[in-house]
């Protein structure tokens, strides 16, 4: 993103402050500058109301504009606001006004309510960009209908990680970090999607920049993010997959590729076996397991087995049987030598 500030998107920060609480304002203050320049600033809840207090102490310094919306119809609900649908309504004719009037690129919906699904949506399709934030429990539907999904439950329990033990790369705090943390995207799938595209820009000719990576894993997640993975940088996350290699040019960009690797037929074989004993009876069709297999390793070259065929390739492996009357079948047998 170019650093002139000229040059960045016009956004309207719109936080729905009957569904997020105060304490997460710094971590979605520091967020929003990695997106653009928020030139709206509002926020939409019932400031008359006590839980509200923690709102009201940080708006003024944080020059946000605070709109006022009463309830017209109270709640008897256990745990509901009076004025939810109220402030929902408020925040949508707004966001809709703007939208109206042109004067910005794109939008940061602050919410965990999944009432903002459409108005998402909405704002996509008039070629808005649309970074939502919300907490963990956030639906997967307002996830999916944003450009960006940021969780910001997670990247506020990272800094009180990161201020408290002053201790950024300790793997345990790490793994009691990620605990309950909800995500569309695993590291798996994040191979897949990689894997994909490169292999697409291999078959144009073409080299794959690090940046087509990331642009290419934002569109298929939108709550994609390098920091629920236990990473800082998307290139740290690529090097440290052994399916891939990631070199820098002396221009400084980083091009990435699949990894040449002399063990790629026992790390098939490996994987295969994993595929198997996962499967129901242990057994699939051989199509499928082909299939996973070439979606998972790119790089390999059934020809560089010695066999022109994937079914005979699987039996001769020494505990994976190919059966069924037309051979379709693929099944994991007792455990015996390990193939030559």
């Amino acid at each position: 993103m170019a650093t002139s500030n000229e040059h960045m998107p016009r956004l309207a920060l719109l936080i729905d402050a009957d569904n997020v609480s105060s304490k997460y304002l710094s971590t979605i203050l520091s967020e929003v500058p990695k997106h653009g320049i928020a030139t709206y600033r509002r926020i939409y809840g019932d400031f008359t109301d006590p839980q509200a207090a923690g709102w009201r102490a940080k708006l003024l310094d944080n020059s946000i504009m605070p709109v006022q919306q009463f309830s017209n119809v109270k709640s008897h609900k256990p745990g509901e606001h009076a004025g939810k649908n109220a402030t929902d309504s408020a925040l949508i004719i707004d966001a809709m006004d703007i939208l109206y009037a042109g004067k910005v690129d794109g939008f940061v919906i602050v919410s965990s309510d999944s009432d903002f699904t459409r108005l998402a949506q909405r704002l996509r399709e008039s070629n808005m960009l649309v970074v939502g934030m919300g907490r963990n429990h956030t639906s997967i539907s307002f996830r999916h209908a944003c450009t960006t999904f940021v969780n910001i439950e997670y990247l506020s329990k990272l800094e009180e990680r990161d201020d408290s033990s002053g201790n950024k790369g300790d793997s345990d705090s790490q793994d009691s970090l990620d605990d309950g943390i909800a995500t569309t995207v695993s590291l798996r799938d994040v191979e897949k999607v990689v894997a994909g595209i490169v292999r697409n820009n291999d078959s144009r000719g073409e080299e794959t920049l690090l940046a087509n990576v990331g642009e290419g894993l934002h569109n298929k997640f939108p709550d994609f993010d390098v920091r629920t993975l236990g990473y800082t940088k998307l290139s740290r996350m690529i090097d440290d997959m052994d399916r891939f290699e990631l070199s820098e040019a002396s221009d400084g960009v980083h091009r990435v590729s699949i990894a040449d690797t002399a063990d790629i037929r026992e790390r098939v074989i490996a994987y295969m076996r994993e595929q198997l004993s996962k499967a129901p009876g242990q057994t699939m069709r051989l199509s499928m397991l082909a299939d996973e297999v070439y979606e998972a390793f790119p790089g390999f070259r059934l020809k560089d087995t010695g066999y022109s065929q994937f079914g005979k390739f699987a039996d001769s492996i020494s505990d994976i049987r190919v059966q069924g009357a037309n051979r379709q079948q693929v099944c994991l047998v007792g455990r015996g030598k390990q193939a030559g």
